[in-house]
Order: structure tokens, then sequence, then C-alpha cells
């Protein structure tokens, strides 16, 4: 047990309004300026994407472009891997996803997120969202929280995590990196609509030229890229709104490729009165400085921060 003694106790006091102010000049500033805020989280406490460091330059750069302001929440790339990593990752999250803090901000990113995060209030984190807030994922957002640590509850003989019921599926595997058709299911939403239009500008002959290692093209009804594509389970389908799925196993070169079947890529839902959306794609920089991915995920935000109209309503294919 801690002696407290007269000075620690002051020492601890300064420490909490300390704190306190700095919240409520954010909130002071983000009222004035009158833009949205969002922060984006990376730490990981699983596998580390390179492609993280390209993930928060293309935030930062779309946020200035389409006038949201990007916190962050992460660790200095070389403190990764040392005895104190989990400490300092628990010290940001700390600062950045208290209860108070999350009021400062209209959507939380988690951009290539892994493993079991210390946040310091997990339960007020949900609420946050539940509350009529944003929340995005991108790629392995999915591979975050496969336990939760405000507990569980059993779906068949496997526990799915309140995060992952949150968010409306969990990562299982993944295969070779792999060309991909994403059938467009949703293109009316912010995130799709840009590739609708861009479809209808781009030849069959055109689309088939492309490199799609190196860009993605939209033709037809369908969305054409390569990168590293998640199997999915836990997948909360009679909640979500699709926007992007594919009807077969990916080419992965795994024995189940080209089985059919839904296989989703992206998609959007409400939990409580809040907005969430993810995208599987992610894994490659290619796919970061892609220029439909980008307005992919700047529609994602938007309808996550509420600034722009997405439906949320369960649609299943006419199939199920």
């Amino acid at each position: 047990m801690q002696n407290w003694t007269p000075i620690s106790m002051v020492l601890a006091g300064l420490a909490l309004v300390s704190c306190l102010t700095v919240t409520a000049l954010r909130s002071a500033d983000a009222a004035q300026s009158g833009k949205k805020r969002v922060l984006v989280v990376t730490t990981t406490t699983g596998f580390r994407h390179g492609s993280i460091g390209v993930a928060r330059e293309t935030i930062k750069a779309l946020g200035e472009k389409n006038g949201w302001d990007t916190d962050y929440a992460d660790i200095e790339p070389d403190e990764y891997n040392k005895p104190d990593t989990r400490d300092k990752i628990q010290k940001v999250l700390a600062e950045k996803m208290s209860a108070a803090a999350l009021k400062t901000y209209d959507a939380i990113i988690f951009a290539n997120t892994t493993g079991v995060l210390p946040l310091p209030d997990p339960q007020a984190f949900l609420d946050y969202v539940k509350s009529g807030k944003g929340f995005v994922a991108m790629h392995s957002g999915s591979d975050t929280f496969h336990e939760w640590t405000g507990g569980t509850e059993q779906k068949g003989s496997s526990p799915v995590s309140e995060y992952i019921k949150m968010l409306g599926g969990e990562f299982q595997t993944h295969h070779a990196q792999c060309a991909v058709d994403g059938i467009i299911l949703n293109g009316k939403h912010p995130a799709t609509s840009h590739l609708v239009r861009a479809a209808k500008t781009t030849p069959a002959e055109t689309a088939a030229a492309v490199d799609l290692k190196k860009n993605t093209v939209a033709t037809g009804n369908t969305w054409k890229a390569f990168d590293e594509i998640y199997i999915l389970k836990n997948v909360q389908r009679a909640d979500l709104n699709v926007l992007v799925y594919m009807d077969a196993h990916p080419k992965d070169g795994s024995k189940e490729a080209g089985t059919p079947g839904e296989h989703l890529l992206s998609w959007c839902r409400q939990y409580g009165k809040g907005r969430v959306f993810y995208t599987a794609l992610g894994h490659r920089d290619e796919i970061w400085r892609d220029s439909l991915y980008q307005e992919h995920i700047i529609g994602g935000i938007k309808f996550a921060m509420g600034t722009a109209k997405g439906s949320t309503k369960p649609n299943p294919l006419t199939a199920q």
C-alpha cells in the first residue's frame, strides 16, 4: 500500500489538475475552430505493420484537405520491443483515451492496431462510441482486442469480445497477398460512391491494364485491388451494411481459394447511437497511397464523424 505524504498528495493533485486543464483546453480549441477532431491510434501489442507510418501521414494529409484536425496515440517506433514498451503504451493511452479525453474527439480511428491495448477505461471507450460518436478501423483493426478487459459472452463455443461485437467482425487468418474483385454492394455510401463514379469513366480494357500492385481500379460494379486479404470470423452479418464484398474466397494460394461464399471487405454499422466503419484493406504502403483507397477512408471517416450521411441498414444478399 502506498504511503501518501503531503508533498506526494500535492504533486498528484497538480498532475490531475494539469490533465483536466489540457482536456478542457482541447475541447475549447475544437469548439472555437469549428473543426471536427479525430484521434488516430496506431499502438500495437501484436504484429506491427510496416505501413503504419504511411497510414499516419495519409490520414493527417487527408484531414488537412478535408477539414478535420488529427491527433495521435502511439509511442515512437524505436521504443517498441523494449522492456518498458507496454508501460509507455499504457501511459499514452491513459492520456489520449481517458473518459475525459475521449470527449474532445468526434471519432476514434484504429489504423492497423493489433493485440489487446491497455486502455485506461475500456467501458468508457465503448460508451463513447455508443453515445453517438464515430469509430473507424482499417485492416488489422479487426486483429485487435480478441479478448476484452470488460468481459465476454459466449457465441457457440467461442467467446466474442465486446470490441469485436462493436466492430462487427474479427480477423481469423490470411494467406498470400493477392488480387481481388470487390463487389460494390452499397454504392451510395460516402465510402463507396466515388468508386461508382470512377467505374463509369474507366473502360474495361483500361482497368485490365492497371498494375494492381501499384494502384486499385474501379470498373463495372467491382473494385479491383491487390492486398493482404483477411479471412474473418464472428461476423455480425445481420447488423451490418456491407459496402464491398467478394463472392468467393480470395485466390490467395490456400486450398479454399475460389470457393463460393460471401467474404466481406468493408462495411458500416450503427452501435447504439454511434457510427462504425471498417475496411479490411490497408496492409500495403501502396494501398494507403492509392487515390481510390484514400477516398474510401475519407468517406468512412466523414460518415463516422457525422458530416456525411450513409445508411447503416443491414443489407444481406437476397440469396441468404
